[in-house]
């Protein structure tokens, strides 16, 4: 009688649950053990066209750390200069100092390195699970642009090489003068973000939620005579060509948001369709391939059970790893009066058993079974007998001999399985279309969950299902196995 409790099998299908889930979180991130909550920048445009800066960054450190950095990327710029980093603490700011060189441990200070295209500021602050806020302060030279016919101030203030996720980011950006009709706004970066007049001379940008790698940039159009004294001249006439280039922008992303909509509005569909699909092919296979015999009734004329090898039965039940199956045959042909264990007293090692031929291969034997003896005794023995120590020895030092002889064991004691009648056969192409199904139904609700739809969990939840089913067809026991194994209990 199969025997083999079948608990490693159900423990596996809950882990692969698990697993599959786990993979796929629906957050875009996960959380990062370093956050910045708020980032608050006070700018002013100068006469000159310098662009003065202050930073506000709150850091919340979740683990123990040396300190962060800050890059300030200088492309379409004339470098920076006057660089200060602080601290604040209770509402002052304490200075740190610039140094030329820091290392770990470091506490209160800065450093400043210059790279191509960038300034990157190491601040070192010891800090373990608590938030600081750092203010640094600089000037962006030659920033804005004097064009014939308007000024221009294109920077941004946070770089794609931000790899931090920020809660709030806010922008201030004081012009020299008041505001007339020729101060034009366009602010870009994420989509839930917002830009307007704060006062007559002040421009306020802010965004909530913004991920790491993306940055915010703004746009300002003023008249030519704010920055009377930039170098910075482009001599030709570009108000309207600006115009065009932002409305051309604006088209660019309703038409892309349109496209978004439409792609989501799709995803949405197949989801439900797919899900719906995966839910009546489930029950379609269940109905179709319910067991229709009575599993009492199919073994009450068998008073005595069948004898189904260890190996048969640990094929038949996927419950048993290589080495149980190994010692379980062993003590099987031991039952059988082929073979007879005795402890290996010559050398003193009681735990180095000896197993010892008694009884030629014959009829009564399975073809596994006879394989396994003409393996282990013949191959890897002595002809008459085999000890533990020799079998450990030999998989060790012709490990590729030993693997091959125990796949061609492996493969007889599948044929013989089958031979049996143990497994349904015929319901395997059905598993193959199911694992196909839950293929095609799992990309279609990641590519749903990607586009931040919800509805691309309920195919997932199906595929996952389908996809455990069609491997439980791909082998199912028969009626006849079925029945074996549940009489076993």
């Amino acid at each position: 009688m199969c025997k083999i409790i079948n608990s490693t099998r159900k423990f596996s299908i809950i882990f692969l649950i698990l697993i599959m889930v786990l993979s796929f979180p629906l957050k875009p991130y996960a959380e990062d053990s370093l956050s910045i909550s708020r980032w608050l920048i006070e700018s002013e445009l100068l006469e000159n066209g310098d662009l003065y800066i202050e930073e506000d960054i709150t850091f919340d450190f979740s683990g123990k750390f040396n300190g962060v950095f800050r890059e300030i990327v200088l492309e379409k710029t004339s470098g920076v200069k006057n660089i200060e980093v602080g601290e604040i603490i209770d509402g002052e700011e304490i200075k740190y100092d610039n140094i030329n060189k820091g290392k770990k441990g470091n506490s209160n200070v800065f450093t400043i390195d210059t790279n191509n295209n960038s300034k990157t500021i190491t601040i070192y602050s010891p800090s373990k699970d608590q938030k600081k806020t750092f203010k640094i302060k600089y000037t962006v030279k030659n920033v804005a642009i004097k064009h014939n016919d308007t000024g221009e101030l294109n920077y941004q203030f946070l770089g794609s090489e931000n790899k931090t996720p920020i809660e709030f980011f806010s922008v201030n950006i004081k012009l020299p003068q008041n505001r007339n009709n020729k101060v034009k706004i366009f602010a870009h970066g994420p989509l839930n973000g917002m830009a307007d007049f704060k006062d007559e001379n002040l421009i306020h940008m802010e965004v909530e939620d913004v991920p790491k790698n993306t940055f915010v940039e703004g746009r300002i159009l003023f008249p030519n005579n704010f920055i009377p004294k930039s170098s910075n001249l482009s001599n030709k006439s570009n108000y309207n060509n600006i115009l065009k280039e932002e409305k051309a922008l604006i088209k660019d992303i309703e038409k892309k948001e349109l496209q978004k909509e439409k792609i989501t509005k799709v995803l949405s569909y197949a989801s439900l369709i797919a899900g719906g699909i995966g839910i009546i092919t489930l029950a379609f296979f269940l109905s179709k391939l319910k067991r229709k015999i009575n599993i009492y009734e199919k073994t009450s004329s068998n008073i005595i059970p069948e004898d189904c090898s260890p190996a048969v039965a640990s094929y038949l039940t996927l419950s048993s790893s290589n080495t149980e199956v190994v010692v379980a045959t062993i003590l099987d042909l031991v039952r059988k009066g082929y073979f007879k264990i005795e402890n290996n007293e010559e050398e003193g090692k009681s735990t180095n058993l000896n197993i010892i031929k008694i009884k030629d291969q014959d009829e009564g034997l399975l073809k596994h079974e006879s394989f396994f003896i003409q393996w282990i005794i013949d191959t890897i023995g002595t002809g008459n007998s085999v000890d533990i120590e020799s079998i450990n020895k030999y998989g060790e030092n012709y490990n590729d001999k030993f693997l091959e002889d125990f796949n061609k064991w492996q493969g007889l004691v599948k044929k013989e399985t089958e031979d049996k009648g143990y497994l349904d056969l015929r319901v395997k192409k059905y598993g193959y279309i199911l694992t196909v199904f839950s293929i095609i139904f799992f990309i279609i609700s990641i590519a749903t969950i990607a586009y931040g739809v919800i509805y691309g969990l309920f195919p997932l939840i199906i595929s996952i299902i389908v996809f455990i089913y069609g491997l439980t067809l791909l082998s199912r026991k028969s009626d006849e196995g079925h029945a074996q194994y549940k009489s076993s209990f």
